[in-house]
């Protein structure tokens, strides 16, 4: 056998072994742990992420990772993969909700250019908030004046596209949409930031906190019409 075929075999190999069983495989191929098998009451969370991940990854970008060579395609790839588990994670802390006759609407386009909503909830009393799951490690959020501190680093920035959503969204539905991202990672429970009119709040609170602003809210349009043209105007992103 000449060096080359012997080269073109380990070659298939490794992208076959990436393929079914490595890191080509996304976050949605994997059951999230203590996750019950069936079905979900929250569909669709994670799914533009997870399509990212995989148009990044391709055979050429497969291949280097077996051979242990970092790629930058990867690297973003990982990042993509770990937006949608935090999507998923916020998706199924909710799912009491949508017990108690929510509707939530999971990564659906905007209009206008490449954003996307990660979730959209409607309550039966015709309360309308655009969630965004957020996953931090380590050093903790807060607020300093007008800006948002990780740590000591300023990711204000980071904030843009929830805050552009929830205008979209309302400027849409012709309704006020609250803007709430639901921090995965070091928000302690029982604890609530408030920045430029966004409420973060910990992933694990995001049911209670979205019950109590229900409690409060004046319905003005029927919950049924909102979510009707909420599925009409803002279509899933991914098709899927």
């Amino acid at each position: 056998m000449t060096v080359a075929v012997l080269l073109a075999a380990v070659a298939v190999a490794a992208y076959c072994l990436l393929r079914y069983r490595g890191p080509g495989r996304t976050s949605s191929d994997r059951r999230p742990p203590g996750r019950p098998r069936g079905g979900r009451a929250v569909q669709g969370a994670g799914a533009s992420a997870d399509a990212h991940a995989r148009e990044l990854r391709t055979p050429l970008v497969r291949l280097a990772t077996a051979a242990g060579i970092p790629t930058r395609a990867e690297a973003r790839a990982r990042r993509f993969e770990i937006g949608a588990q935090g999507e998923r994670q916020v998706a199924a802390l909710l799912e009491p909700l949508a017990r108690e006759g929510w509707v939530f609407l999971a990564d659906r386009a905007l209009p206008r250019g490449e954003a996307n909503v990660d979730l959209l909830a409607i309550s039966p009393r015709g309360l309308v908030a655009v969630v965004d799951a957020k996953k931090y490690t380590r050093a903790r959020l807060r607020v300093d004046g007008n800006r948002l501190l990780y740590g000591d680093r300023d990711v204000s920035s980071r904030m843009r596209g929830l805050l552009y959503e929830a205008r979209t969204v309302s400027s849409l539905l012709s309704v006020p949409v609250v803007p709430v991202a639901a921090v995965v990672g070091p928000m302690l429970r029982g604890t609530q930031l408030r920045f430029r009119g966004i409420r973060l709040v910990p992933a694990e609170d995001a049911a209670d906190i979205l019950r109590g602003l229900d409690r409060h809210h004046v319905t003005t349009t029927p919950a049924r019409r909102l979510a009707d043209t909420a599925r009409r105007l803002l279509p899933p992103k991914t098709g899927k």
